[in-house]
């Protein structure tokens, strides 16, 4: 009885989020996260009652599309940094196990090569939405929700560029 409550639970709480992602123009797609390599499980949803639809059985996790976005990965001693500079203006989030931070970014703001640079990933298909546990990172988390900067990613201004050029000249592992 309290398995059954506690998936309705579960169930709707996804639903409520990938709702709520769609329907401020944030694409999504039904996360399988199995417990290596997570895999969009169907195709992308960009309304909320479609997302209702898909959401309303199974509690898929759900993966953010990044069409209006890309999402900037970086070592913990470029996030933090970046982070402090740019405060509430960036939707931002936080893989815990390795310390690594998500920045959501309005396509081409960054050098992809600046960005590797500085031991850091730039994502332009899609990332776990936070909430998402993965055995690799932990459970994902947002420190400045999207709803905080109205739903819009970081339009690009100069702290990226004086973090990571902190990195010039000294690439990683050389």
């Amino acid at each position: 009885m309290l398995d059954g409550r506690l998936r309705r639970a579960q169930v709707k709480r996804l639903r409520e989020r990938a709702i709520r992602y769609a329907d401020n123009g944030w694409p999504v797609a039904p996360l399988a996260v199995p417990s290596v390599d997570p895999y969009l499980a169907a195709e992308v949803v960009r309304t909320g009652a479609e997302a209702a639809v898909v959401w309303r059985e199974y509690p898929w996790d759900i993966a953010l599309i990044a069409e209006r976005f890309e999402v900037m990965e970086l070592p913990p001693e470029y996030g933090a940094l970046l982070n402090h500079q740019l405060k509430t203006t960036c939707p931002t989030a936080i893989a815990p196990t390795h310390r690594r931070w998500w920045f959501f970014l309005e396509p081409g703001s960054v050098v992809p090569e600046q960005v590797l640079a500085a031991g850091g990933v730039l994502h332009r298909h899609w990332v776990p939405a936070p909430g998402t546990r993965l055995d690799s990172a932990g459970r994902i988390r947002w420190l400045v929700h999207p709803y905080q900067t109205r739903w819009q990613a970081y339009r690009r201004q100069d702290p990226i560029d004086a973090v990571l050029s902190l990195n010039a000249g000294n690439p990683r592992g050389g």
